[in-house]
């Protein structure tokens, strides 16, 4: 189970890492508006995906707290090499977003890992 989370995990990061590298200068940008709006909507979409995820893959409610944490371990380690080295990855973001990238990942992370643990809460009591 552990290898299978760590896959999905892994597919799920260096997806976003991929779209920032890309297309993140349209949506990820210095000022009120472009980062405030993906405080709000990549975090609130990850739980969405990781609940998604985790009921298409069917995992038994039980496990899914135990399946979430485990997917968000690769992001943690795909968001170590993008942090120390956001200038090269992501070269058409402005250097100064490092910060709010940073804190963008975490919580993403945190989104994952709770998305895991409420549905686990949800369905375990019914």
């Amino acid at each position: 189970m552990i290898v299978r989370w760590m896959a999905v995990g892994f597919v799920i990061w260096i997806a976003i890492a991929v779209a920032f590298r890309f297309v993140g200068e349209l949506g990820f940008q210095a000022g009120p508006g472009g980062v405030s709006w993906l405080f709000m909507t990549l975090p609130i979409g990850l739980l969405i995906l990781t609940y998604l995820v985790l009921k298409l893959m069917k995992v038994a409610p039980t496990d899914r707290a135990e399946a979430a944490s485990i997917m968000a371990v690769p992001g943690l380690l795909v968001g170590i090499y993008e942090i120390n080295s956001f200038h090269i990855v992501f070269p058409n973001l402005d250097a100064s977003l490092q910060p709010e990238f940073s804190a963008l990942m975490f919580a993403s992370y945190a989104a994952v890992i709770i998305a895991g643990i409420v549905s686990s809460r949800l369905e375990g009591n019914v």
